[in-house]
């Protein structure tokens, strides 16, 4: 199975902050949303007219998103998909403003994290009616993964259809070389960090066996599923104050032992995987998206040629495994004015060989199990890919715990987290200090 591209037409590609993307913005204001007929609302209708339709990511990703829009248009004549690519960084800040003036793409590209920040405002149409109707088919699309795009009353906002995950990306060439082996399946905190010690001694003197982790939320989350508590209740943080205690204890421990990279150091990684020390490197181990792993071979294939890397799930807890999805996906706006065929460009995205075959898990592992598979037994499908999509599947097949991300939890949660846990890791406060004024911080941010 070859990964082919269509040809592409880019027939209403926007460039973002061009002039097309700014007019969107302008002519928003107080437009009203469309009265949705009952066979509208569960998807059924001609799939004709325009949609617009908006995502997240690179060049490379533009160029095979804009593949399968054009090969939805072949099958579709009488349709026509308008283009809105974004950077991740400024997308969300367009989606704010887009959506205060009821004025979303057609198909808006979400992920878990964000998503609440947009189903509190009532802005997005629920997608169980289009299930119910078979407009929407999620019946190869596990419940574990499925779940991950409901909001906090229930109702399916966001069809998953890349699931991504966190992995303890190592560096196994300078493990063996250490002369230790990697945590087996099923490894434990305490496990990590006995493997950290082992390898302290065996490493050159430059490279750490770990970044230092303790301000990373993802990391963090999993140390809560893995602990059997739960990271959000409702509005407010879950877990208790003791349990971030205990944690930020035990990487202040590891620092102190000299088994992670200074805060200095930390502090002035460069921000994408690609780029991080490990890929360098100049680490041992690291936390990084389980889908990066190919991008980061890559780099250390530049600078260390030779070695490899791989990865393994996050620790497991007394409670069981720590992984947990974060989910990107596809919603439909109320402001959408033509849900039979933004209905029916979601299924063929999530359901469709081709579309499959296209993106290629670009944006986490498929959530249909029929594509991942076809990806997975591609015998030209490079190692570390396939390494990826392998792992995805187990983590998967153990049903991870489900979190429901509030809103503003990017904005208030993540920051103030990683604030916190400087002011611990530079000596600024002792950890109780450190939690108190996080706790303080995270709550009053997050019930506002």
């Amino acid at each position: 199975m070859k990964h082919t591209r269509a040809v592409t037409t880019r027939r209403a590609f926007l460039t973002v902050g061009g002039a097309a993307a700014l007019g969107a913005f302008g002519t928003a204001c107080g437009q009203r949303l469309p009265r949705h007929s009952r066979a509208e609302l569960r998807g059924r209708g001609d799939v004709a007219g325009d949609i617009r339709f908006a995502w997240w990511g690179a060049a490379s990703r533009h160029l095979l998103s804009n593949d399968i829009a054009d090969i939805f248009e072949s099958d579709h004549p009488e349709a026509n998909v308008q283009r809105e690519p974004g950077e991740f960084g400024n997308y969300f800040k367009r989606l704010n403003v887009q959506a205060a003036g009821r004025n979303l793409p057609d198909v808006t590209q979400m992920q878990a994290r964000q998503l609440n920040d947009f189903t509190e405002r009532d802005a997005l149409l629920p997608l169980d009616p289009m299930l119910d109707s078979g407009a929407i088919d999620v019946s190869e699309i596990p419940d574990a993964v499925l779940e991950t795009g409901r909001g906090p009353d229930g109702r399916l906002y966001m069809l998953p259809t890349g699931a991504a995950y966190d992995a303890v990306t190592v560096n196994a060439t300078l493990a063996e070389q250490a002369g230790v082996e990697l945590p087996g399946l099923g490894y434990d905190w305490d496990d990590f960090a006995a493997f950290l010690r082992a390898a302290r001694d065996g490493l050159p003197p430059a490279i750490p066996p770990a970044g230092l982790s303790g301000g990373l939320p993802n990391f963090f989350i999993a140390y809560v599923q893995g602990h059997g508590e739960q990271m959000f209740d409702g509005r407010l943080l879950g877990f208790s104050r003791e349990l971030l205690v205990t944690y930020w204890e035990m990487w202040e421990e590891m620092r102190h032992d000299g088994l992670t990279n200074t805060p200095e150091s930390n502090a002035e990684e460069p921000p994408t995987p690609e780029a991080s020390y490990v890929a360098q490197g100049a680490l041992l181990s690291d936390v990084t998206p389980g889908n990066a792993l190919t991008p980061i071979q890559a780099t250390l294939d530049g600078t260390q040629p030779g070695q490899r890397l791989t990865t393994l799930p996050l620790p497991s807890g007394p409670a069981g495994g720590g992984n947990v999805l974060i989910s990107s996906g596809m919603s439909i706006p109320r402001n959408c004015d033509n849900v039979p065929t933004a209905a029916a460009f979601v299924d063929f995205w999530a359901n469709d060989a081709r579309s499959g075959d296209t993106y290629a898990s670009d944006n986490g592992g498929v959530t249909n199990t029929r594509l991942l598979q076809r990806q997975v037994d591609d015998p030209e499908l490079p190692r570390t890919k396939r390494h990826e999509l392998r792992l995805y599947q187990r983590i998967v097949e153990r049903e991870p715990a489900l979190v429901i991300y509030p809103p503003g939890y990017m904005a208030v949660f993540e920051s103030a987290f990683l604030r916190a846990y400087e002011d611990v890791s530079f000596g600024h406060r002792t950890v109780r200090e450190a939690v108190d004024a996080f706790f303080e911080e995270a709550n009053a941010g997050l019930a506002t």
